[in-house]
């Protein structure tokens, strides 16, 4: 059985980056439908932070049917955090924001493969939270809450073999 995963860009997006997107999770067994573009909701942004309120997003995101990503280029936090890249709620939707995952914004060189690899594994990691599943103690496995771009870079796109146990995405081949 295929996981369907409703892509939402919010704001502008890459049509590179979405066929990226849809290209890995296909590989991954997944059936991937991508939404026409949302503004993101002018009360997410805080003026003083220069950032988006993630909770804010996902109140709108919750009005839609189906394993909802919504995907955003700007910057993002939640609750007391300085930044997130992503949040997600089991059996609800999930925000991820590429603004933080893009090499640039640690000034270094523009890397489009690592930008793609770091959104896939955000991706899988939100999948894996609306299903269910728990973080992860091990730095290696896709469930592990990452604080830091470098953790992120360090995990693989693949569950340890506890989460493989415990896996509810068994039938996506991941």
């Amino acid at each position: 059985m295929k996981v369907e995963l409703d892509i939402i860009p919010l704001g502008y997006f890459d049509e590179k980056v979405i066929d990226a997107i849809k290209r890995e999770l296909r590989d991954k067994n997944f059936i991937v439908r991508v939404y026409a573009k949302m503004d993101l909701p002018r009360t997410s942004l805080n003026l003083y932070r220069k950032q988006y309120d993630a909770n804010i997003i996902l109140d709108v995101l919750r009005k839609l049917q189906g394993n909802i990503i919504g995907i955003t280029d700007k910057d993002i936090y939640s609750n007391s955090l300085n930044y997130v890249f992503s949040v997600a709620e089991y059996d609800g939707p999930a925000i991820i924001s590429i603004y933080r995952l893009n090499p640039k914004f640690y000034q270094e060189k523009q890397n489009f493969d690592l930008l793609i690899n770091r959104l896939i594994k955000e991706i899988l990691y939100c999948i894996g939270i609306v299903r269910g599943l728990k973080d992860c103690s091990n730095p290696k496995c896709i469930m592990h809450k990452v604080k830091s771009v470098r953790d992120l870079d360090y995990k693989e796109k693949d569950f340890c073999n506890d989460c493989k146990i415990k896996n509810v995405l068994a039938d996506t081949g991941l």
